[in-house]
């Protein structure tokens, strides 16, 4: 998904000062054709009340999925249909979520420049959200995003700085930087309240929008103490909640722990001996998610690009990690008393290496990954101790190729044999099929590998040329100061001047000490587990101790 805009011409960048007061309140007037189906198909809307999702009066737990196209096919007339087939299927299986982008900072896409909109691609994004609601699915915004695609923070602190290029540049400007933090606001301002031009409400007040995502996947590098992204969380999301307050607001960061729950830095994170990598990052779950205006816990996973190296490839091993980190993330949220969304988590079943990776066996492992996260979920929800959602990545229908391998498709509504495949009751609103492996695969090297019938027509469809080289889009993200903090933490823990703030709990006093949460036993899957072998023992010993008398 890596993608980049070509670089902004000197000029537009000495413009981009003049857009540094904040927009107007409304930047679009409503299309007045469309403005007779105001509430026509209107949601209802998703709230919090007590630590939980509510809607239309009750606990409201979701099954949902990423789809990160669909401003990219509603602005293009002859694909448009692509985004209604998507939405279709995910709603006939019974997912009522969907997380998708609200940004586009590249000089073709949504913010060409900052403060200035591209009208076409505005209405796209209108096009999703009406078609959205008439689908019956919620949506989750992201608002800018930590890579590059789409252009993301680098277009900011390009804007921001006057620059053509990231050389020299760090993304930590675009957290600290202030004529950056206002371009944000005043994107996230000009995004929430816009008029939709196809049935006329104002973002901030659509039902169909269950919530905003600060950002897509935000980072720090080179931050231990995650001060930095902390800020810049507390001042936005406070700006967020003031400029549409009746919507969620959440973070969109990936969960990974920082020196708040220093144990779980430890012990938590991906990776057996990496947790110093982690930290560095400059994330932090539990104190991002602890801040008073964010209203939910997010976490990303994917135990396949995470520990694929520590599990040595041990399917078992990656869906063990995937078990834990559930788990560990809904204990968490209980404490904060606050609903819980693995907003993206996926496996992938990418046979680019046929020779030396087994179709089936990948997607029996997907399958295991996916069972994991809904058995963990629904067990959570069960108890009414939180409630809880979950976005696979991604949800694609089966004209778009399956470029990283996350793809899951539904069903094609067309088998390829003479057959058609037979719906049956698939429970709670879903569907499901009995068809055979010919109508949607073909045979690669004697295994089965999932069908693209949509050949890459545009090689830029996807993948965008790159004007920053590798070496300066690491540095960008901080590399060497990442680096450096690893070192300093490694060194530390060698010299003892850290080992306790990971193995024990921090004294009063303590600099961490104000920051951790509270520990609470709390039942978990695991904690199933335990009591059954607990339950086994104290039954293995009463057998000992009878034979041990009757002897």
């Amino acid at each position: 998904m890596a993608s980049a805009s070509p670089l902004v011409p000197a000029l537009a960048l000495l413009l981009a000062a003049a857009f540094v007061a904040p927009p107007p309140a409304l930047a679009v007037q409503p299309d007045a054709r469309s403005m007779g189906s105001v509430g026509a198909t209107t949601l209802d809307r998703v709230t919090i009340d007590d630590g939980s999702f509510r809607k239309g009066g009750k606990e409201f737990h979701f099954i949902g999925f990423n789809q990160y196209y669909m401003l990219d096919k509603a602005r293009r007339p002859s694909e448009r249909h692509i985004v209604d087939e998507t939405l279709k299927d995910a709603a006939e299986l019974g997912m009522t979520v969907m997380r998708t982008w609200a940004f586009d900072d590249r000089p073709t896409g949504l913010q060409v420049l900052p403060g200035v909109f591209d009208e076409d691609t505005f209405r796209a994004l209108d096009y999703v959200l009406d078609s959205s609601a008439r689908h019956g699915i919620h949506v989750i915004l992201a608002l800018v995003n930590y890579w590059p695609d789409y252009g993301g923070m680098e277009s900011y602190v390009k804007w921001c700085t006057h620059s053509t290029t990231v050389a020299n540049r760090s993304v930590s400007e675009f957290y600290e930087n202030p004529a950056c933090r206002q371009m944000y606001k005043n994107t996230v301002q000009t995004v929430m309240t816009r008029r939709n031009t196809y049935n006329g409400r104002v973002y901030n007040e659509d039902p169909t929008i269950l919530g905003w995502d600060l950002a897509n996947e935000p980072r720090n590098p080179g931050d231990p103490s995650s001060n930095v992204l902390a800020r810049w969380i507390r001042e936005m999301s406070h700006f967020a909640k003031l400029v549409s307050p009746r919507q969620l607001i959440t973070t969109g960061v990936e969960g990974f722990f920082g020196l708040t729950t220093p144990n779980l830095a430890l012990n938590a994170n991906p990776g057996r001996d990496e947790w110093d990598s982690w930290i560095c990052e400059g994330t932090d779950f539990v104190r991002f998610h602890s801040l008073p205006h964010v209203d939910f816990t997010v976490a990303h996973m994917y135990p396949d690009l995470w520990v694929d190296r520590p599990c040595n490839g041990s399917y078992y091993c990656k869906e063990l990690f995937a078990s834990r980190w559930v788990d560990t993330h809904i204990e968490q949220s209980v404490m904060l008393g606050k609903p819980f969304v693995l907003e993206e988590f996926g496996s992938t079943a990418n046979t680019s290496s046929a020779g030396t990776r087994s179709y089936a066996r990948d997607m029996k492992h997907r399958e295991d990954v996916f069972e994991t996260v809904f058995t963990e979920m629904e067990e959570a929800a069960s108890r009414s101790e939180i409630s809880v959602g979950s976005l696979f990545w991604s949800f694609s229908s089966l004209k778009y190729p399956d470029y990283d391998g996350f793809s899951v498709y539904a069903p094609p509504r067309e088998s390829k044999t003479s057959e058609e495949p037979q719906a049956v009751d698939g429970g709670a609103g879903g569907r499901e099929f009995d068809w055979g492996i010919a109508s949607w695969s073909t045979a690669v090297g004697g295994n089965p590998v999932l069908f693209s019938p949509a050949p890459r027509e545009d090689p830029l469809d996807y993948i965008w040329v790159m004007p920053d080289t590798p070496e300066m889009q690491n540095e960008f993200r901080n590399a060497r100061k990442h680096r450096q903090c690893a070192r300093y933490l490694r060194k530390s823990v060698r010299d003892g001047l850290i080992t306790s703030s990971f193995r024990e709990k921090p004294q009063a006093g303590d600099s961490l000490g104000s920051n951790l949460v509270p520990f609470r036993e709390v039942e978990t899957s695991h904690d199933d587990t335990i009591n059954i072998i607990s339950n086994a023992a104290r039954k293995f010993d009463r057998l000992s101790q009878r034979e041990a008398f009757e002897g």
